[in-house]
């Protein structure tokens, strides 16, 4: 029995990819990195989907490595910590210093693919204004999807702009915490 469970271990393991990320809470930003299954996404485990035989649908999401920035320049860097994923604003993916996009990706997808739009919106958060594309399913509307039963949504192309009047950045994808958006403000067009 010993020996199944170590060799069930090992191959969980190896099925597992580490990804580098940004964190945005409403009171610190992280950098640092989390784990998700082999063929998922990054989206998958902060939406507790099930890819294969892994199910991630914690409450709190594990990040290794981190290097933690507070508004007032405060730094500290710790081995681990566990994030509320309820007190999330957003999280970005990124790879040798640069956001990751879509099109980062190369090789089989393990999702059947779904035609979408790309609508415009501004999406204001406590201390963040987004401005970006937000994707609807055919036939499906924004309040669909802010109604849907995903806790982070993707949007792509967005500014991200701090309201105390810092630099905006550009970042090619995003996962937003849909409980943490105060509103959006659909911008009339579809891309």
């Amino acid at each position: 029995m010993g020996i199944k469970t170590t060799v069930a271990q090992a191959s969980e393991k190896m099925e597992k990819k580490r990804l580098k990320v940004q964190i945005y809470t409403p009171t610190y930003t992280c950098t640092g990195y989390v784990y998700c299954p082999h063929r998922g996404r990054l989206l998958d485990v902060l939406n507790g989907i099930s890819v294969g035989a892994l199910r991630v649908d914690d409450k709190f999401l594990p990040v290794s490595e981190v290097e933690m920035h507070s508004p007032d320049a405060k730094e500290a860097t710790v081995q681990s910590i566990h994030i509320n994923k309820a007190s999330i604003l957003f999280v970005r993916e990124i790879e040798d210093g640069q956001s990751r996009g879509l099109g980062g990706r190369v090789g089989h997808k393990p999702y059947p693919y779904v035609e979408k739009l790309a609508v415009g919106v501004k999406l204001y958060m406590p201390s963040y204004t987004l401005t970006g594309q937000m994707h609807c399913a055919k036939g499906q509307g924004v309040s669909d999807v802010l109604n849907s039963e995903m806790r982070f949504l993707p949007m792509t192309n967005v500014e991200i702009c701090p309201s105390a009047g810092g630099s905006k950045s550009g970042v090619s994808f995003i996962a937003v915490n849909k409980g943490q958006i105060i509103s959006l403000e659909e911008l009339g067009f579809e891309l």
